[in-house]
């Protein structure tokens, strides 16, 4: 389905405005067989979701409470020369601290265990608020902090580091699953099926339900939100999500580009450096992000092979490329290809947190092999590098407005 044009009465529809060209357009009330599409830059935008939110709260409620013992109850067990190791959540951040590897220790506490509760606790409680009569002034900040969460609570990320892990080390070590790492399976497949069933469109109607949007000429959107405000809300806060409203600004272009810069330094040693070591039939292996991925071959698999060249190798190298191309794009004021640079944004915002798969496979790998000179796992040079270089880039995506695309560009 795809919208109509504003403005027209408001009857009978509502306002929706696409966040990546900033176009106001309106929408009749969806059904769940409706995918809503923006008329000028052709991006995806509301996909009314069958069952309402009811299913949402379910997933994120069984994803909390599976998630608690799987952070505390034992993830995996290895054993070896007569000795076992065990690892938990916790403990495969602790001992990269205690290795020496204190921010890549930080990075997987944070993207492994805080962000991810945080994420779906305050999910629980807006979905759960929404169900009474009750409509608190901190439901859309809570909303807003859930939704901004999603890009860094890397439960599913971490899971295929996981199997990728117990694939790496099982063929030299006996590797066996245990309660921890069974529940946080569970909470990683339900935290996928929360994302799925959630309808957000639906939900900040329902936060603030007397607030309309602004069809004219001149209103802002809210990025976070969607809701069109007045243009002389500009520099307030949104009144649904309490999130700053801004026009397009040419500043978000210089942050995305230093930004692109810091991961385009980092990028060379990322990938030339030794990632880990690891024993590989009881000898200890250092391996780079490329030798990872031959390895993987070598033991003939394949989907995982590809799976981890492509978030390893070249979704980073895409998200420096692609981000240039659009940063350059507005610096020149170009207008040309406007739709396929607004999808190469919108692709690398979804794809880039799976980046994180390598620095992921080492937290899960080294707690488990730290046995003797010969049965031994550490982190290499590369790691804190690599991991770096993903945060960076993913930040260089979200801080780059789109919109600027489009700045003055007509509406078709």
């Amino acid at each position: 389905m795809v919208f109509s044009a504003v403005p027209r009465p408001l009857a009978e529809s509502h306002i929706v405005g696409c966040p990546s060209c900033g176009l106001l357009q309106r929408a009749t009330t969806a059904t769940f067989r409706d995918v809503f599409v923006c008329r000028r830059c052709k991006s995806r935008l509301d996909t009314a979701v069958p069952g309402g939110n009811g299913a949402a709260l379910a997933y994120a409620a069984g994803t909390l409470l599976l998630l608690l013992p799987a952070i505390f109850e034992p993830f995996l067990t290895t054993s070896a020369i007569g000795a076992t190791r065990t690892s938990t959540l916790t403990s495969a951040a602790s001992f990269l601290w205690n290795e020496g590897w204190s921010s890549l220790a930080i990075v997987v506490f944070l993207f492994v265990i805080v962000f991810p509760v945080l994420r779906f606790a305050a999910l629980i409680a807006v979905l759960a608020t929404l169900r009474t009569r009750r409509r608190p002034h901190w439901l859309g900040m809570a909303f807003r902090g859930a939704n901004t969460l999603e890009t860094w609570a890397m439960l599913d990320v971490f899971l295929v580091a996981s199997v990728i892990a117990y694939l790496r080390i099982q063929d030299s070590i006996l590797v066996s699953l245990q309660s921890g790492g069974a529940c946080f399976l569970g909470a990683a497949v339900l935290s996928l099926l929360t994302r799925a069933a959630l309808d957000r469109p639906q939900v900040w109607q329902q936060i603030a339900p007397g607030i309309r949007p602004v069809a004219t000429p001149h209103c802002q959107l809210c990025r976070d939100c969607r809701l069109a405000v007045p243009a002389s809300a500009v520099g307030q806060r949104c009144p649904r999500c309490r999130a700053r409203i801004d026009r397009p600004r040419l500043s978000s272009v210089l942050s995305s580009i230093a930004l692109l810069v810091a991961a385009a330094l980092l990028y060379l040693p990322a990938n030339a450096y030794p990632m880990a070591t690891i024993p590989m039939d009881l000898t200890p292996t250092s391996y780079t992000v490329l030798g990872g991925i031959i390895d993987l071959v070598e033991a003939h698999y394949l989907g995982l092979a590809t799976l981890v060249f492509c978030a390893s190798f070249a979704i980073p190298l895409l998200k420096l490329a692609g981000m240039a191309w659009c940063n350059v794009s507005v610096l020149n004021g170009s207008h040309r290809r406007l739709i396929a640079k607004t999808r190469v944004h919108r692709w690398l915002d979804e794809a880039g947190r799976w980046s994180m798969i390598d620095p992921f496979t080492i937290a899960c790998t080294v707690p488990l092999v730290h046995y003797n000179s010969l049965i031994d796992g550490r982190a290499d040079a590369a790691a804190t590098p690599f991991a770096a270089v993903v945060i960076l880039t993913t930040l260089a995506v979200k801080v780059f407005d789109p919109r600027l695309l489009w700045v003055g560009e007509h509406s078709p």
